[in-house]
């Protein structure tokens, strides 16, 4: 059974599901996350971190990114997080490939893995409601827990993602290039081969 809106904002004001929600978030089954600070493009030299003056994080077609909820969860052992990028997001082409659960017992802020498939950069902000957690109930006893995570993206998770990106545009701009040396260079290249066959012919 998945937890209804006044569920949600009793569990967050009880058991301190949801850490500094937004009531306004809390929507019929599921609750939207907020954008958090810690965020990571690649092909940047270094994560990002989001301030008042500076919002906005961009995600170009084709590019990977790494991003964090504002909201702090705390999983209870008796609950299972499903979550998903907000549907304004998907429609321009903004896909979450990290995973899709949380698991009970599970404390701290949340990574996502997202791509970019669209056709035009993606521009994200600062506080904007930007995943979807739905909470759904667990029978029986749970084991292990996962260490948390609060406010700097794990060394490891951008070290894994470090290099340059290739974009729709690195590309187009790649192709382009080639298509200009090909322009300069194939006359050329047809001069040499027509002058090699008469040279061949006149032996």
């Amino acid at each position: 059974m998945f937890l209804a809106s006044d569920l949600i904002r009793s569990r967050c004001v009880t058991d301190g599901l949801i850490k500094s929600y937004a009531p306004e978030n809390v929507k019929q089954a599921s609750y939207d996350l907020r954008l958090g600070p810690a965020s990571y493009v690649v092909g940047d030299g270094a994560p990002i971190h989001l301030t008042e003056n500076q919002r906005y994080v961009t995600i170009a077609p084709g590019q990977f990114a790494l991003l964090t909820t504002l909201e702090e969860l705390a999983i209870p052992s008796d609950l299972l997080a499903f979550i998903t990028l907000r549907n304004t997001f998907k429609m321009q082409g903004l896909i979450n490939v990290s995973g899709f659960h949380v698991d009970p017992s599970y404390e701290g802020k949340l990574v996502f893995g997202v791509n970019n498939i669209g056709p035009s950069d993606i521009c994200l902000r600062l506080g904007e409601p930007t995943f979807t957690i739905f909470f759904c109930r667990v029978d029986g006893t749970i084991n292990g827990a996962r260490p948390p995570f609060r406010d700097e993206l794990p060394l490891q998770y951008v070290q894994l993602l470090g290099g340059s990106s290739i974009t729709l545009s690195k590309l187009q701009a790649e192709l382009e290039d080639l298509r200009k040396k090909m322009l300069l260079y194939a006359p050329l290249g047809i001069a040499l081969l027509i002058a090699l066959i008469l040279n061949l012919m006149k032996k």
